[in-house]
């Protein structure tokens, strides 16, 4: 198995395993869990995660669509979860097919694990044969403390990446937001585009989201824009903007591409090239078409006054 790692191989670690798209407000209970058991044995706690998502390599004929890049969600893992450290195994046709105990028995050969922590619906292996039962035992036989976490539940819903991304594709994002317990982000470069925006008044910040990426349904939202976010855990260093954002292929101007465009409060600066990271906050209203130029640039200036309205609450 290959992998790209933070901890060395002779240091003990307690581990938690999945993909943790999204790293929801369950992956985050998963990840305090994970740092108390860690600091009880005297073990560094150790986020475990795949690249590309494992649904990729599994079904491959599936059209996933991930709520968060692994970037994205290592930064997420460190400022939310608590969990500094990670391996990130690159997950193939050949990992796949593993059994649960030969997966575990070559992470052994890697690493010092000394303990487990996983959800109670988790499942490992080829076929998912390595359940919480099958973990326990091989925790038994192999001196690794395995600790089984109950889902977590919101609204007597279960919170998971598969309902948030329900919302998401229906642009709700404040209810998004709650179950996530943190915004939604994107962070990607700023890209040269048509310079339509600055011709308009409003120039933006353009981002290309990947292919295998799910956006929020089109439309206009309230951001907060971290410039040069590199990382999460930088925030605190790098500037925060007021943003109002287009998700959408612009339909005054015809284009077919769905695109990230965002308009940043208070500031000119040249962002070409440079990483941001926005976090949307609010959905402000449906991306349509208008009647002239003059009539979208009007409702532009209204969408900005009713971000800086949203976000100063």
């Amino acid at each position: 198995m290959e992998y790209d790692t933070t901890v060395s191989e002779h240091e003990p670690i307690a581990i938690t395993i999945g993909n943790f798209d999204g790293v929801h407000r369950g992956h985050q209970r998963l990840m305090r869990e994970l740092a108390a058991t860690a600091q009880q044995i005297g073990a560094k706690p150790v986020m475990l995660t795949f690249t590309p998502h494992t649904l990729m390599v599994v079904k491959p004929d599936l059209d996933v669509r991930y709520l968060t890049s692994l970037e994205e969600e290592l930064a997420l893992t460190r400022r939310y979860g608590g969990i500094a450290d990670s391996i990130v195994l690159h997950f193939t046709r050949e990992v796949a097919a593993l059994s649960a105990e030969t997966f575990l028995d070559n992470l052994r050969a890697h690493f010092q694990v000394k303990a487990l922590v996983v959800g109670a619906n988790f499942s490992l292996g080829h076929n998912r044969m390595g359940n919480t039962a099958f973990l326990e035992q091989y925790g038994e036989q192999h001196g690794i403390a395995v600790h089984i976490v109950p889902l977590t539940e919101a609204d007597e819903t279960r919170i998971s990446s598969t309902r948030i991304r329900a919302l998401v594709s229906e642009g709700r994002v404040v209810e998004a937001n709650e179950l996530l317990g943190h915004p939604i982000i994107m962070s990607d470069i700023v890209r040269h585009g048509d310079g339509r925006g600055r011709l308009l008044g409003f120039p933006t910040a353009n981002m290309i989201p990947d292919p295998h990426r799910l956006l929020l349904a089109n439309g206009i939202y309230a951001t907060y824009v971290h410039l040069h976010a590199v990382a999460r855990d930088e925030e605190e260093d790098s500037p925060v903007y007021m943003g109002a954002a287009n998700i959408g292929i612009r339909p005054m101007f015809e284009s077919k591409q769905r695109l990230v465009e965002v308009y940043i409060l208070d500031t000119d600066q040249n962002l070409y090239d440079q990483r941001i990271t926005v976090d949307f906050i609010a959905r402000l209203r449906n991306e349509e078409r208008f009647d002239s130029i003059e009539a979208l640039k009007l409702q532009m200036a209204l969408d900005v006054e009713e971000t800086r309205q949203v976000l100063q609450k």
